[in-house]
């Protein structure tokens, strides 16, 4: 049930049930919470009441969000690991959640994806030159890939 207040804070079980559509929506980490709390001019002091109101309600879990994420961000996006651990840390996410959840990308689905990243950004480019292998190093390093795993693909081929 969205609160609309126009005009008038929000009380905390106004803002408490905002916060809660607002996570059923997708899984949100704390940090976002505390963003669209701010955002809504949610009391200060209401902040931690909601946030641990939340994560007791099921709505709120860090670790389930880093999951979340990690799977999304690599399925979907094409993120290697430095990218989305970048991207978790500046969200506060704690970094034990997010090498946990790291761990769980399958090592061969990485390597095949970064293959393949490397080999259409060589075919895009024109071909396997000096030149073009390190455009497409580059480019799986923009991509968060690990140096060492893209040398490793564009000398040996895997």
């Amino acid at each position: 049930m969205l609160v609309r207040n126009k005009g008038f804070p929000l009380d905390f079980g106004q803002a408490y049930n905002k916060a809660a559509d607002y996570c059923a929506l997708q899984e949100r980490c704390t940090s976002d919470v505390n963003l669209k709390l701010k955002s809504w001019s949610v009391d200060k002091n209401y902040f931690g009441k909601i946030i641990r109101k939340l994560q007791e309600e099921g709505f709120l879990d860090e670790e389930r969000f880093a999951q979340s994420y990690v799977g999304g961000k690599f399925r979907i996006n094409g993120w290697g690991k430095l990218k989305i651990a970048a991207s978790l840390r500046f969200k506060s996410v704690p970094q034990a959640l997010i090498d946990n959840a790291l761990h769980s990308i399958n090592e061969e689905d990485y390597l095949a994806t970064l293959e393949t990243l490397l080999h259409k950004k060589l075919k895009l480019l024109g071909g396997n030159t000096p030149e073009n292998r390190q455009k497409a190093t580059y480019y799986a390093a923009s991509r968060g890939f690990e140096l060492g795993l893209i040398s490793r693909i564009l000398v040996n081929g895997k």
